[in-house]
């Protein structure tokens, strides 16, 4: 007998609290995911990458944490690699780990020398692509300087499409839709004109924002995330990689309610 055939007799114990007996098929499902709320934002200067996330992890309305980083130093050239994850804590930490050994890998594997960027960036696309028909629920944005000294972005989905030519700014998580609307504007100047000299408007000219400014626009951001937002708060995580300076990171509170 079939699968697609079969019938559950009529005298078959029900198992339901339920005044109706349940008869047919019963359908058993079982989901491994769960979103833990929380946002991520990338921004790329000239010579430097600020990656920065919310340190609250939720289920539901349910505040699991008020001090879970989402960005995270992998090493890399001249310990310059810095990825952020949300999404599902546990398959982001996972990633996190498996790149990490990617990293220390590729040393070992070629002599000491370090993974660079775009190698970094090809890497994390092949380990989620690879689990593509069992995806991890984890969004990324991976950042570092190149030989270059020159600063690259890229972001991913939770199967691994990206840019290879990278981004300016990424952002990813619960309040997404807010912050990217606002780094459009203010990091890619989208909808914003300058009057020429014969009085004509014209759209306003792309150029590299200095660190001081891409620092404010983070912490406008999400705060202003945090105010409309129920998954994001507690505090800012806030790490800066620069060619000259390499990495440092710094914890802005955030509003706790």
């Amino acid at each position: 007998m079939s699968f697609s055939s079969f019938q559950a007799p009529s005298n078959a114990p029900a198992y339901s609290f339920a005044k109706e007996a349940n008869s047919g098929f019963r359908e058993h499902r079982f989901n491994p995911y769960t979103d833990n709320g929380g946002s991520i934002l990338g921004i790329a200067g000239d010579d430097f990458v600020v990656l920065a996330g919310d340190t609250r992890s939720t289920s539901g309305y349910n505040i699991n944490s008020r001090t879970q980083k989402k960005v995270f130093s992998i090493g890399g050239y001249k310990n310059s690699l810095v990825i952020a994850t949300v999404g599902f804590g546990a398959d982001a930490r996972d990633l996190v780990e498996k790149m990490k050994r990617a990293v220390e890998d590729y040393k070992f594997a070629h002599n000491l020398r370090d993974m660079s960027v775009s190698a970094a960036a090809q890497q994390l696309h092949t380990l989620l692509y690879g689990n593509r028909f069992f995806p991890k629920y984890a969004y990324c944005v991976l950042g570092g300087i190149d030989s270059n000294g020159k600063a690259r972005l890229y972001s991913y989905d939770p199967i691994g499409s990206y840019s290879k030519e990278g981004e300016s700014r990424a952002a990813a998580g619960a309040a997404s839709s807010l912050i990217v609307p606002f780094l459009d504007n203010q990091v890619e100047f989208k909808n914003q004109h300058t009057r020429e000299a014969n009085g004509e408007f014209v759209e306003k000219a792309v150029h590299p924002l200095p660190l001081d400014h891409v620092v404010k626009l983070v912490k406008d951001a999400f705060t202003s995330a945090t105010e409309r937002h129920i998954e994001v708060g507690d505090g800012l995580q806030l790490v800066i990689v620069t060619a000259q300076d390499g990495l440092s990171e710094q914890i802005v509170p955030l509003k706790q309610d």
